[in-house]
């Protein structure tokens, strides 16, 4: 883990209190669910003051048929998330990876299943009172009800993704426009590589800066798709560490740029050629045969001059 995630590691007091937080969210959300069932069920109390026989108050507050079901299905939503929240939150603290910068993620899960839930209830009755018209709040289901929307809202990831999906399909916009058009994007783009410095590699090129756009927070650099240690510069400017087995023979590297999620993914390849290693040059000859030859020579010289005389 890099030095920035480390100073980004939630404390234990942040820990503590989040752990505290979530199980007093859990006791609040069951207390709230069970003073809200009706008494009675499958009958519901009527709508009335505090003090009135066959009235159920909660803190005051004597709802309705409709108004009591509206809130018993946030409230079980939220349970819903809940078993999301804390199963995460157990593991990544667990893991000794939980980070300051999830915390209001954490906070604000519960009431992302509790709106969610609320919305699929409210596509449930609708349906129902197109196919009976007669339909109230005594002739539903409760215990099927508050299962949905604890499903709806332990899934709310994954809800929230099919409803993004079937909007997109229902109200499909041209690319560029809305929200597209903003300067800031939630989701990281598919990076572009356009050079790469030095363009060709030799057993000394282990360090090389890549040029080009979309480059990611986190992006990382794989190399014949294995990861390698990357700098990040800037969104245009990266650079990446070589191995010596990356360069020690001629060929091609494919150069991958990998942004991380939310979208990202890997770049089109870049092929770096690495060049062959220089032949080692030649030993040279030793010339010591050379000077003996000539040492032959020269006494075979005087030999022969000194027969004549």
């Amino acid at each position: 883990m890099d030095t920035r995630s480390k100073r980004r590691r939630a404390n234990s007091l942040q820990i503590s209190l989040m752990g505290a937080g979530l199980m007093l969210l859990a006791l609040v959300l069951a207390i709230t669910l069970v003073n809200l069932w009706p008494q009675t069920y499958p009958q519901f109390p009527r709508p009335g003051e505090v003090g009135d026989a066959g009235v159920q108050c909660l803190l005051g507050w004597c709802p309705g048929p409709d108004a009591r079901l509206l809130v018993m299905v946030m409230v079980a939503g939220a349970l819903g998330s809940f078993v999301h929240v804390a199963k995460s939150f157990g593991d990544f603290v667990g893991n000794d990876r939980f980070m300051a910068s999830w915390i209001w993620w954490y906070l604000l899960k519960p009431c992302i299943g509790m709106a969610l839930a609320l919305m699929v209830y409210l596509i449930v009755r609708a349906v129902l009172l197109t196919l009976n018209p007669a339909s109230d709040a005594a002739s539903v289901n409760l215990y099927g009800l508050m299962a949905m929307a604890a499903l709806v809202g332990m899934a709310s990831k994954q809800g929230t993704d099919k409803f993004a999906d079937v909007l997109d399909a229902l109200f499909r916009t041209r690319r560029s426009r809305g929200d597209a058009r903003r300067k800031d994007q939630l989701e990281n783009p598919v990076a572009v590589i356009s050079e790469a410095q030095p363009p060709l590699l030799d057993a000394q090129s282990l360090y090389v800066t890549l040029r080009g756009v979309g480059f990611s927070r986190g992006a990382r650099v794989q190399v014949n798709g294995v990861e390698r240690e990357t700098s990040l510069a800037d969104s245009s400017r990266l650079a990446f560490h070589l191995l010596p087995e990356d360069v020690a023979v001629a060929g091609s590297l494919a150069v991958v740029v990998v942004n991380p999620a939310p979208g990202g993914g890997p770049s089109a390849p870049l092929m770096l050629e690495v060049s062959a290693p220089p032949e080692p040059e030649a030993e040279p000859e030793p010339a010591l045969a050379g000077r003996v030859a000539m040492v032959v020579a020269s006494a075979e010289e005087d030999s022969a001059v000194a027969s004549l005389h």
